[in-house]
């Protein structure tokens, strides 16, 4: 009997240490995955950003040579107090 018992108090040490091992690699495989979720969102933000940014700096050119070439009639006067600050 006592063999018996001593067979199956491994066979739960086995067990136990294949049931630790599996999560630890899961738990790994986890926070991988999150990290790699992270740096996808992370990549996205700046790329939204620097969409915006180039959109403000297109929008800035264009309006530096209406500006100065002087194509807004009306607003002539106006955009040479403008442009003497430049």
């Amino acid at each position: 009997m006592n063999r018996i018992s001593e067979i199956s108090d491994k066979n739960k040490k086995v067990v136990d240490k294949r049931k630790k091992r599996a999560a630890k690699s899961e738990s790994k495989r986890d926070y991988r995955i999150d990290k790699i979720k992270a740096l996808t969102a992370k990549a996205y933000a700046v790329a939204t950003k620097r969409k915006w940014l180039v959109f403000l700096i297109g929008i800035a050119i264009a309006a530096y040579f209406v500006i100065s070439s002087g194509g807004l009639g009306g607003f002539s006067g106006i955009i040479d107090k403008v442009k003497s600050f430049f």
